[in-house]
C-alpha cells in the first residue's frame, strides 16, 4: 500500500502559506536575499521571475494590505519578511513597512525582469546595499531554495538531482493504490489533514461572515433558500477563496503549491460531510483521499500551468465526496473521468477575486460528477480526450498543457500587462 510514500506526499505537498503563493514566494526569496545582503538601507532590488509568477501576482492582494504585484511583494519581503517563516514570511508586516516598500518602488529602486518560461516556477531576487549584496533563487516549488549568494559568492546550492526529480513528470501510480492507503491508514497518522481542516475551515467561515472580494460564497448562500449538496459545498468553498484572494490574514493549508487548491480539496469535502452528517472517521478518510487525488492529478497539469489548478483539486474533491456517499474505488475512478471530460479546458488567467467563481464552478461539477458516478455512469474512452483509465487521461492532459498550450501563459501575461499599461495611462 506504500504507506510511507503517501504520508510523505502529504507532508511534502500540504504546506501552510499566508497569502497567494506566487507573490509570497517572491517575498520569501526577497527576505532570503536581504538576509545575505545585510540590513543596511536597500539601494537596489532586482527580481527576475518566470511569466507564471507575474501572471499570478498581478491581480491578488498581498495579505493585510491593499497592494498587489511582484514589485510590492519583493519590496515587502526585503523590508519586513522573516525568512525563517517560509511561506508565512509576511505574518509580521506592519503599516510602516508597507509605506517603506512604496517609497522603495517610487524611488525606482525595484527593477523587474522576465526570466525564461522554463522552469515555470522561477524566482531570483538580488538585493544590494551600500556594503553588501545578496541573492536567492527559488524554483520548481514555492519554498524550494536552489541558491543563496553573498557578494557574488555562492554560499548555498541545492542538490541539482533534487530539482531534476521535481520536474513535472507523471508518477507510476494509480487511484486504486491511493484508495487502499486511505481505507487502511491509522487515523492518528493524519495530523496534516486535521491541520488542513482546522485552518481551511476557519477562512471558509470568515468568507461567509465578512465581505470579501466578489462575495461568491455568501451570494450562493443568500440567493438559494433550500440548498442542495452542491450549493452547500460550493458556497463554503467559494467563501474561502473569496477571503484568500482578497488578502484576508488567515494562513491556509495549500496543496501542490496552491492555497486555493488546498481549500478546494479540503473545504468542499468537509462541507459535504457536514451536509451528509458524516462521522469523523469518514471525514478524515474522505479529505485524505481528496488531497492525495489532487496531488496525483496535479502532476499532469504542472505546478504552474495555463490550466486552472482548481480543476485537479476538484477532481480530488469529487473522489472524496464519492466516498462520503458510500461509493468505492470504481465510483471514484468514474468521478475522476467525468471531471476530466468536463473541466479540462478551464484556463488560468492569474490569481484574482474571480478565482472564487472558478472554484465554485469546479465544486458544482465535482458533486455532479460524483452523483453520475454513483449511478454507475462514466464518460467513455471514445469521448474526446478521455483515456482508458485515469492515468491515461492524465497523460492526455499533460500533453495538452505542455504541447497544446505552450504559448498560452505568455499570451495571457501580455494581455494582462497591456491592460495594466492602459490603466496607468488613463490614471495619469
Amino acid at each position: 500500500m506504500k504507506e510511507a510514500y503517501y504520508l510523505q506526499q502529504l507532508e511534502d505537498e500540504l504546506v501552510i502559506a499566508l497569502g497567494c503563493t506566487e507573490p509570497i514566494a517572491v517575498a520569501y526569496a526577497a527576505s532570503l536575499a536581504r538576509r545575505e545582503a545585510g540590513y543596511d538601507a536597500i539601494e537596489k532590488l532586482v527580481v527576475s521571475a518566470s511569466p507564471n509568477i507575474y501572471k499570478n501576482a498581478m491581480g491578488v492582494y498581498i495579505p493585510g494590505t491593499e497592494e498587489k504585484g511582484v514589485a510590492m511583494a519583493a519590496a515587502m519581503g526585503a523590508i519586513a519578511g522573516d525568512p525563517d517563516r517560509c511561506l508565512e514570511v509576511l505574518e509580521k508586516l506592519e503599516n510602516k513597512d508597507i509605506e517603506t516598500a512604496r517609497d522603495l518602488i517610487d524611488d525606482q529602486k525595484v527593477i523587474l525582469e522576465l526570466s525564461e518560461p522554463e522552469p515555470t516556477l522561477y524566482i531570483k531576487v538580488l538585493v544590494e546595499t551600500a556594503s553588501h549584496s545578496g541573492s536567492a533563487v527559488i524554483a520548481y516549488k514555492h519554498d524550494l531554495i536552489l541558491e543563496l549568494s553573498q557578494d557574488n559568492e555562492l554560499v548555498f546550492q541545492n542538490d541539482m538531482q533534487i530539482t531534476q526529480e521535481l520536474e513535472e513528470t507523471l508518477v507510476d501510480d494509480d487511484i486504486s493504490n491511493i484508495w487502499d492507503f486511505v481505507q487502511a491508514v491509522d487515523l492518528t497518522k493524519l495530523g496534516k489533514i486535521r491541520q488542513a481542516l482546522d485552518l481551511n475551515m476557519k477562512i471558509a467561515d470568515a468568507g461567509l461572515e465578512e465581505k470579501y472580494g466578489l462575495e461568491v460564497g455568501s451570494s450562493i448562500r443568500e440567493q438559494i433558500s433550500n440548498m442542495s449538496l452542491s450549493d452547500y459545498c460550493a458556497s463554503r468553498t467559494a467563501a474561502a477563496a473569496d477571503a484568500r484572494m482578497a488578502g484576508a490574514i488567515y494562513p491556509v493549508m495549500g496543496n501542490s503549491g496552491s492555497g486555493n487548491q488546498g481549500l478546494t480539496a479540503t473545504v468542499s469535502v468537509a462541507a459535504a460531510a457536514e451536509y451528509l452528517d458524516s462521522d469523523e472517521e469518514a471525514l478524515l478518510r474522505a479529505v485524505t483521499l481528496s488531497h492525495l487525488l489532487a496531488i496525483h492529478v496535479k502532476k499532469a497539469f504542472g505546478r504552474l500551468s495555463p490550466l486552472c489548478g482548481a480543476v485537479p483539486a476538484a477532481i480530488g474533491a469529487s473522489g472524496g465526496i464519492v466516498s462520503l456517499l458510500g461509493g468505492g474505488v470504481e465510483e471514484v475512478i468514474a468521478a475522476a473521468q467525468n471531471m476530466f471530460g468536463t473541466l479540462t479546458g478551464m484556463i488560468c488567467d492569474g490569481a484574482k477575486a474571480g478565482c472564487a467563481l472558478k472554484v465554485s464552478i469546479c465544486i458544482y461539477a465535482a458533486v455532479q460528477a460524483a452523483a453520475v458516478a454513483m449511478q454507475g455512469n462514466s464518460i467513455k474512452e471514445s469521448d474526446g480526450m478521455i483515456g482508458s483509465d485515469v492515468e491515461e487521461s492524465m497523460k492526455n492532459v499533460n500533453h495538452i498543457s505542455k504541447a497544446g498550450l505552450v504559448d498560452l501563459d505568455s499570451t495571457l501575461l501580455e494581455i494582462m500587462m497591456n491592460k495594466s499599461r492602459k490603466q496607468d495611462v488613463e490614471t495619469n
